[in-house]
């Protein structure tokens, strides 16, 4: 079971809009409906986070150039997640998702394309505005 706590990056949550508390118990619901279906632990290595924290995952990563930057990430807002799973390799968790996409469908699930995210699982609750449900960042 995942919970609350995995998918909080930090402790701004305290103050966070009520909007956001909403769109995590959902996110909450969906991902553990998704890891019970999918049979296996999985661990949450990104979800809800502050501007700052944002900001500070990206510049480790090289990028402080803002237009390079998804600012309006649904990680901000509550209403995304990353995942690996613990047991198993990535391909095998992006393979069970491609078998399973009409599970994910009524669970209003949509993924970043894997070329995109090779060593995690995007998942967010919120269709991207191409409305695809595999979709490129």
């Amino acid at each position: 079971m995942i919970t609350l706590k995995e998918l909080i990056s930090d402790e701004f949550y305290k103050e966070a809009p009520i909007e956001h508390h909403i769109n995590l118990a959902k996110l909450l619901a969906r991902l553990n409906e998704f890891r019970e279906a999918y049979g296996k632990p999985l661990r949450v290595t990104s979800g809800y986070r502050s501007m700052n924290k944002h900001l500070e995952i990206y510049a480790k990563k090289g990028i402080t150039d803002q237009s390079k930057i998804p600012m309006k990430s649904n990680h901000l807002f509550g209403l995304a997640a990353d995942l690996v799973p613990i047991e198993d390799d990535i391909k095998h968790l992006h393979d069970w998702v491609l078998d399973n996409v009409k599970l994910c469908e009524e669970l209003g699930l949509y993924f970043e394309k894997f070329d995109y995210s090779p060593t995690w699982l995007h998942v967010q609750i919120v269709a991207p505005k191409s409305g695809n449900r595999f979709f490129i960042p």
